[in-house]
């Protein structure tokens, strides 16, 4: 399929069809992974998570995103010299940061990994870093251009390879010392990147920037320097975050064991907190990130040319988020105890989930008003508020997870705080900015009315939920819940999306 075939609606809904597929084949490894390395392993693998964010943060300098913006406000014309620009930017910085995380492996892992245990796994993962890195720029061409069908499928086929490479190379490493078995995760990582770089390469050919790029492939100063001038405040805000992530991996730890707990409990349970609880809770989350993918560009080609067609996508855009998400929290609230035993055999993560769902909803919103801002070119705005809700859930996990009676409980409370100290922000400075009125009744009090008599309906059933131990039976009665919602839904108007016009071109 060309381009020019690609509407920006089908694109998203292949690039639904393909994060259903990178969602499920995610959260069926991570289960895999959970049963065989445990909450200690998966503690591990998750303490490296945030160091290796960080340098992929740096190496990408926020390109992507710029590449993409600037695409699509050229609408395909002058791209090629942009494109390629974009690819030297990209190689050189992959190329050095990949070269002194190296070097400095030992230092890294001494004091921004908690338990240094997973200096293996770190050292495996650094050739991903060049890998994405280079990747990038290929996204933000497709991006940029509307294509985000492929996106979806390099990401379904890095997932792929992935996970079979990954479950193989985990039982073959599983009579192994726990340091050298997760490294097989990271071995399966970098086999999974190369696998989509190469599909990405491969669905250039024959592209008309391509043709252009083998005739005229140049690195052109200024375009280097719109690309980091617009890149600059979006890795400002990237790394804030990815820092924040890094304290958080650390800070939750030291908590933990200064509430009494020793190194390896507090591993266990720190993988139990992002392994399980967290899982489950971004489960929900396939249609968002297929619709953050596509509106960034759409919102932003519509800058102050049709003001009408840009706020009829952000109030559609949150509407979706909502609609789609809320039946998933309250699901996830209900049945926490049925899921964290029955997939993850870990009864013990059914309390951190059933606390995290309250927050969730909070979380979604938060993450399409992120990409709206980005659609608007609010970078700034989204690194001071991005600042400011890190700072809270750091304080937060501080003083709630250090104290016994909490534990790691009070690191899903401090989670939840810092979710809405965001969304209200972020909606703080796109009311500000954009100058629309939302479409409060459709996005927050039709679902809400909805979502309150499913969970009626589902607290009617509160004792089959708890005296039943059979997963089928829960997932009966979840679907029951959640079209008790959607019928409420639909006779109160709240369905009345308006997809055609939310993904017109």
């Amino acid at each position: 399929m060309t381009k020019a075939k690609h509407t920006l609606f089908a694109g998203t809904i292949l690039l639904l069809l393909s994060n259903m597929l990178v969602k499920g084949l995610g959260f069926g490894y991570r289960v895999v992974l959970v049963r065989l390395l445990g909450t200690e392993g998966i503690g591990l693998i998750e303490m490296v998570t945030p160091v290796y964010a960080f340098l992929l943060v740096i190496a990408g300098c926020g390109i992507q995103l710029a590449l993409s913006q600037l695409i699509a406000k050229r609408q395909g014309k002058n791209i090629a010299s942009l494109f390629s620009t974009a690819l030297v930017l990209l190689l050189i910085g992959g190329s050095a940061i990949t070269l002194i995380a190296r070097v400095f492996a030992p230092f890294i892992c001494e004091y921004l990994i908690a338990d240094n245990r997973a200096y293996y796994c770190f050292l495996a993962i650094l050739p991903a870093v060049l890998i994405i890195t280079a990747s990038s720029a290929f996204r933000g061409y497709f991006q940029g251009t509307k294509d985000i069908a492929t996106i979806g499928l390099s990401q379904s086929v890095e997932q792929i390879v992935r996970v079979v490479v990954g479950v193989f190379l985990v039982l073959q490493f599983l009579d192994m010392s726990i340091e050298k078995t997760i490294t097989a995760t990271s071995i399966a990582s970098v086999c999974g990147e190369t696998a989509g770089f190469i599909y990405l390469l491969l669905r250039m050919r024959g592209n008309s920037t391509l043709r252009q790029l083998k005739k005229h492939f140049s690195f052109i100063q200024s375009e280097a320097v719109n690309l980091l001038c617009f890149g600059a405040p979006v890795t400002l805000t990237r790394l804030s975050i990815t820092i924040i992530m890094m304290l958080q991996a650390i800070l939750i730890p030291l908590a933990l064991q200064h509430a009494g707990w020793d190194m390896r409990a507090a591993t266990e349970m720190y993988g139990r907190f992002t392994g399980v609880a967290m899982t489950l809770l971004h489960l929900p989350g396939v249609f968002t990130s297929a619709l953050v993918v596509a509106i960034v560009p759409a919102v932003a080609e519509n800058i102050g040319v049709n003001r009408g067609l840009q706020a009829h996508r952000i109030n559609q855009s949150l509407q979706v988020v909502m609609v789609f998400t809320l039946p998933g929290m309250i699901c996830l609230n209900l049945y926490s105890g049925l899921l964290c035993s029955e997939i993850f055999n870990n009864p013990p993560a059914a309390q951190l989930l059933q606390i995290l769902s309250w927050g969730g909803i909070f979380f979604y919103i938060q993450v399409t008003l992120i990409g709206i801002l980005q659609g608007l070119g609010e970078v700034k705005s989204l690194f001071y508020n991005g600042l400011i809700s890190g700072i809270v859930l750091l304080v937060g996990i501080a003083l709630l997870t250090s104290r016994p009676q909490l534990g790691i409980n009070g690191a899903a409370i401090a989670v939840n705080i810092s979710w809405v100290c965001g969304f209200s922000l972020n909606l703080l400075r796109l009311l500000t900015v954009s100058r629309i009125k939302l479409d409060w009744k459709n996005i927050i009090f039709k679902p809400l009315l909805a979502g309150a008599a499913a969970v009626a309906f589902g607290k009617m059933m509160e004792v089959a939920i708890t005296n039943s131990q059979s997963l089928e039976f829960a997932i009966s009665q979840a679907t029951s819940i959640i079209c008790i919602y959607i019928i409420i839904l639909i006779i109160s108007g709240g369905f009345n999306i308006g997809w055609k016009r939310l993904f017109k071109r």
